[in-house]
This record gives structure tokens, sequence and C-alpha cells, in this order.
């Protein structure tokens, strides 16, 4: 009789236990979708995202990070238009290369990225010096970063 007693007070313990750690995990806990517009449209769905932000892992590690201030996703065409674009890619030893833009539109299958309007890139001069040589550089040349 005594044990049945302490069995059910120790259940109603644990149980006030779970409900209390759920109460403190879902007041604390912080979601929001004010930054996220969804459009229906003729063309289908289109998302537009307040700080937008991607990140890319290879192999366990950061490879590139992508931010933008606003980015319209367009469901129909697969690409993403951005404002004030800033991408970080990462290189050995967490040696970053920056490189910011006004606008840029991402093709969402293949990850390709193109910017335009005061593009600027921030790059390591140790990481300049290791991978340029003395050769001059042709006029509207691409630049590859691997």
């Amino acid at each position: 009789m005594v044990i049945e007693k302490i069995r059910a007070l120790a259940l109603l313990g644990a149980i006030f236990i779970v409900g209390y750690g759920g109460y403190v995990f879902l007041t604390n806990f912080q979601t929001t979708t004010e930054g996220i517009d969804i459009e229906f449209n003729d063309d289908g769905v289109d998302v537009k995202i307040k700080n937008f932000k991607i990140v890319h892992d290879k192999s366990g590690r950061k490879d590139w990070e992508l931010k933008a201030e606003l980015a319209k996703i367009n469901q129909n065409k697969k690409t993403t238009a951005m404002d004030k674009v800033e991408i970080i890619f990462f290189k050995d030893e967490m040696k970053k290369i920056k490189v910011y833009a006004d606008f840029g539109t991402l093709m969402n299958k293949t990850n390709d990225l193109s910017l335009k309007g005061n593009v600027k890139m921030l790059i390591q001069e140790d990481i300049l010096k290791k991978h340029t040589s003395n050769a001059p550089v042709a006029k509207n040349s691409k630049l590859a970063i691997r």
C-alpha cells in the first residue's frame, strides 16, 4: 500500500517535471515567419525572404556562405534574385574571401551566381600571393575561385 502511494507520487513528480520542461522549452523557443512573404501568381509560387542566408558544407566543413538583405525566389524560372549580397568563401585554415554586390542572381539548380552593381572583393594578402603570378590579367576576364 505504501509502495503504491510512493509510485503514484513519483509518477506525478515525473509528469510535472516533463510538463514544466516542455513549458520552459516552448516559451523560450523563438521562431518567426515575419521575414517571409509567399505570393501566388500565374507563374506559380514566389517567395520573398528578408535576411536570406545559405551555408554550403563540403566534406563536413563550411565551404561558402551566401547572405542577402532580401531574396526573391522565382519557382518557375528556378532563380533567386537578391539585394545587398554578401558571399564568403572559406579557404584552407579558415581564411576567407568576401565578395559584396548590390544585386545578385542565383541559379537554384546549379548554384551559379551572377553579381551586379558595386561588386567588391576582399582577399587576404597571403591567399592572393599564393594564387597569383606575374602574368598580366586580360580585361573583362573571369575569376574562378577554387
